[in-house]
C-alpha cells in the first residue's frame, strides 16, 4: 500500500515550491582546496546554477593556502564551461597581510563583474581558526555593518565548540565580529528534504496535530547507524566521540524538530524560538541514574558488508587506550505539558551492521478488549521517518485478512520521495541558497547550541572523569551496539525494546 501526490496540487503550490532568486553576490571559501568544497560546496553550487537558482552575476572565490589551478581544484566533478566562468581560485593565507590580499582582489572582482560587493564567507577549515579568521576579516575591513547598503554574512561548519564553556567563548569571538544575525551555524541535516517534512507533516495535517503528546505517543526512538569507522578522520574524531560529532547537532536538532510546540508563524525566528523553548525544558542527564539514562561503547574487531575490519583502537591516528565512544544510547525526558511521561531514546553508532538514520513514533496501544482481547497482540500503531539513506514516511496500522474470520494482520502505508519527487538535491544546495537569500531557518542560533552543549555537558564530564578502560571494546562491529544499550529502555507491559530498524531498509 502506498500513498499518493495529487499532481494538480503539487504543481499549483507555489508558496514554497517558487524559485528564489537572490541578490548578486560573491562567495568566498576558506579552505577552497580542502575536502568539504571539493565534495559538497562545489557540486551543490554548480547544481543551483542548472536550476537557474543563481543570479546572473555571481561570483565564486575559493581561498587556499596551497598553489592550485582551478582545473585541477575542480577535477573531481564534470562542470560545464558557464560554472568555470563564475569560479575563481586564490592563494593566500590568512594572516593580516593575507586578507588585505583578499580584500584588494575582491574589490577588483566585483568592480570587474559588476557585482555589488554582498560577502557570504564560507570557513570550510578547521574549527580551531573560525575566530581568528572572524577577527581577520573584520579587521581587514571585509564585514559590512548590518546597516550598510551591501551584505556580509558567515558561514560557520560544525563542531561548534566542543563543551559549552569552548561554545561560548566561540560566540564571543564571532559575535565581536558579525551580528548573529549574520551568522549562518550550519548542520547539513536541516537541509534534508526528510526533516524539514517533519514540521509539515505535524503541523499541516489535522489527522496528526492532536495527537502529538503525551495522550496517545507512548515512546519515541530516534537512530543513526553507519557501516564506516572513523576513516581518516581519527585526528578529529577520537578527540570528539559520536556524543560531540552526532548528538549534539544532528540528532538534536531532530529531536527539536519532533518536540516543539507549533510556531506563530513560519518565520526563522518564531521557529528557532520554539526549538530553544524544548531545550530548556529538556531534564538533565543524570550520569549515575539506574536504569542508566546513557550508554557509551565502542566497536571492536568484526565484519561489515562480509569483511573483516579491525577494532577502533587498532584504527589509525587513535590511542591504544583510547575511551572516545564510537556508540551511545540516550534516554531524554521533555519536562513540559505535552510530553510528561514520554521517553525520549537517541541511538547512535558506526561501524554497525546497517546503515541509515530514522524517527519512529510508538502510539499507545488500545486496550485489551475488541480485537486485542483474545490473544491478538497486534504491533503498536507507528509512524516512521526515513531520513537516510531513503527518504520516506510510513505509517503502521492493523487491518482485517481476506476471510470469515477476523484475522489481523500489520499493514504499512508507504511514501517514498523517489516515487514522486527528485531527491538527487543535496542537503548544502538548500542551505547555500538560504545563506545567501538571508534566510536563517535551517540554521542553528546561538541560544540553541549552547542549550545543546549545557545539556550533554554533565555526561562529557563524567565520561571524562571515569575513562571506559577494558571495559572497552564492548560491541563487535557489524552488530547493534553493546548489549547494554537496552538497560536505558523503561519496563513496561508488554515490554519496549529497541526497534529492529532493519525492516524498513528496503521500502522504496
Amino acid at each position: 500500500m502506498s500513498f499518493s501526490i495529487d499532481e494538480k496540487t503539487r504543481s499549483s503550490s507555489n508558496f514554497f515550491g517558487a524559485k528564489r532568486i537572490p541578490d548578486d553576490f560573491l562567495l568566498i571559501i576558506f579552505g577552497g582546496s580542502g575536502d568539504l568544497a571539493k565534495r559538497k560546496l562545489f557540486p551543490a553550487l554548480a547544481n543551483l546554477l542548472f536550476k537557474k537558482q543563481m543570479p546572473e552575476k555571481f561570483k565564486i572565490l575559493a581561498v587556499g593556502r596551497k598553489a592550485m589551478e582551478v582545473s585541477d581544484l575542480l577535477s573531481m566533478g564534470k562542470y560545464t564551461d558557464e560554472f568555470k566562468s563564475h569560479f575563481q581560485y586564490l592563494q593566500t593565507d590568512y594572516t593580516p597581510k593575507g586578507i588585505a590580499k583578499l580584500k584588494h582582489i575582491c574589490e577588483a572582482v566585483c568592480k570587474a563583474s559588476g557585482i555589488a560587493p554582498n560577502y557570504l564567507h564560507y570557513l570550510a577549515v578547521p574549527p580551531e581558526g573560525y575566530a581568528d579568521l572572524a577577527r581577520a576579516l573584520r579587521d581587514g575591513g571585509m564585514v559590512h555593518r548590518s546597516r550598510a547598503k551591501n551584505w556580509s554574512r558567515l558561514v560557520v561548519e560544525k563542531p561548534y565548540g566542543h563543551d559549552l564553556d569552548s561554545a561560548i567563548d566561540l560566540d564571543e569571538e564571532l559575535l565581536s565580529c558579525f551580528a548573529e544575525k549574520q551568522i549562518y551555524r550550519i548542520d547539513h541535516y536541516l537541509g534534508k528534504e526528510s526533516v524539514q517534512n517533519l514540521l509539515v507533516f505535524r503541523f499541516a495535517n489535522s489527522v496528526f496535530e492532536p495527537i502529538w503528546n503525551h495522550h496517545y505517543i507512548d515512546h519515541v526512538q530516534i537512530n543513526s547507524s553507519e557501516f564506516l569507522g572513523v576513516e581518516e578522520r581519527a585526528d578529529y574524531f577520537d578527540k570528539s566521540g559520536v556524543l560531540r560529532d552526532m548528538v549534539q547537532n544532528h540528532l538534536m536538532q531532530i529531536f527539536c524538530l519532533v518536540t516543539m510546540e507549533p510556531p506563530v508563524n513560519l518565520s526563522a525566528e518564531s521557529i528557532r524560538d520554539e526549538k530553544v523553548k524544548v531545550l530548556r525544558a529538556l531534564r538533565p542527564i543524570d550520569p549515575e541514574a539506574d536504569p542508566p539514562m546513557a550508554v557509551r561503547g565502542q566497536y571492536g574487531p568484526g565484519e561489515v558488508k562480509g569483511e573483516r575490519v579491525q577494532g577502533y583502537r587498532a584504527e589509525k591516528g587513535v590511542a591504544p587506550s583510547s575511551s572516545t565512544e564510537t556508540f551511545v544510547a540516550l534516554r531524554m525526558n521533555v519536562d513540559n505539558l505535552r510530553w510528561a511521561g514520554v521517553p525520549f531514546y537517541l541511538r547512535s553508532g558506526k561501524r554497525t551492521g546497517r546503515k541509515g538514520t530514522e524517527v519512529v513514533i510508538t502510539f499507545k496501544r488500545l486496550p485489551n478488549v475488541l480485537f486485542n482481547a483474545h490473544g491478538q497482540h497486534m504491533m503498536s500503531n507507528r509512524i516512521v521517518f526515513k531520513i537516510q539513506p531513503q527518504e520516506a514516511i510510513l505509517l503502521e496500522l492493523t487491518s482485517k485478512n481476506p476471510g470469515q474470520s477476523f484475522e489481523l494482520s500489520n499493514t504499512s502505508m508507504n511514501f517514498c520521495y523517489s516515487d514522486h519527487f527528485d531527491t538527487s538535491a543535496d542537503a548544502y544546495e538548500r542551505l547555500l541558497l538560504d545563506a545567501v537569500l538571508g534566510d536563517p531557518t535551517l540554521f542553528v542560533r546561538s541560544d540553541e547550541t549552547e542549550l545543546s552543549w549545557n545539556f550533554l555537558d554533565p555526561l562529557l564530564k563524567h565520561w571524562a572523569e571515569n575513562p571506559a578502560g577494558r571495559d572497552f571494546p564492548n560491541y563487535t562491529a557489524g552488530s547493534d551496539g553493546p548489549p547494554e544499550a537496552v538497560d536505558i529502555i523503561l519496563p513496561t507491559d508488554p515490554p519496549t525494546h529497541w526497534l529492529d530498524f532493519s525492516k524498513w531498509d528496503n521500502v522504496c
